[in-house]
């Protein structure tokens, strides 16, 4: 495989990646899974050993959160390893902020909730006809920050 070809690779599963989250922040529950090949898995990172799985089951399990919490994800430190020309694995951070539409914070947006989500998901892709996709996304949280911040104030 070229380096090229590597990196062609690299970027697509990157964009999944990207893509997810900007789905998931924007309510598009149906691009989301679509993401994923038919048979794919899913764990949320609060919930690490649950799999939904099949993308019309992911889809549900999108489509059936509340419709009063938004949410922004930030996706960070994405390393792609590239298996070969049909598979590679993922990792990456990430922090999710969210808001309530019920706490309008006036003419600037919403306040965010105080606990923000600090995790990682580590994810396996596979090349199909329609192009790169999840065969299985599986997250888990690291420490909320209010977590971090108890443990830094009580061991000083």
């Amino acid at each position: 495989m070229t380096q090229e070809q590597r990196s062609a690779i690299v970027l697509a599963c990157s964009e999944l990646i990207n893509r997810f989250a900007v789905h998931n922040d924007m309510g598009q529950h149906r691009e989301l899974a679509n993401l994923f090949i038919e048979q794919g898995r899913y764990a949320r990172p609060a919930a690490p050993d649950s799999f939904t799985e099949g993308r019309e089951a992911i889809y549900r399990n999108f489509a059936d959160r509340p419709r009063d919490k938004i949410t922004r994800h930030l996706i960070t430190n994405i390393i792609i390893e590239v298996i070969d020309s049909s598979s590679a694995r993922g990792l990456c951070y990430v922090t999710q902020f969210s808001g309530n539409l019920d706490n309008p914070a006036e003419a600037h947006g919403l306040y965010a909730n105080p606990v923000q989500l600090i995790g990682e998901y580590h994810d396996d892709f596979v090349l199909t006809p329609d192009g790169w996709r999840f065969r299985q996304r599986s997250g888990c949280l690291s420490l909320t920050v209010r977590q971090m911040h108890a443990g830094l104030s009580s061991s000083n």
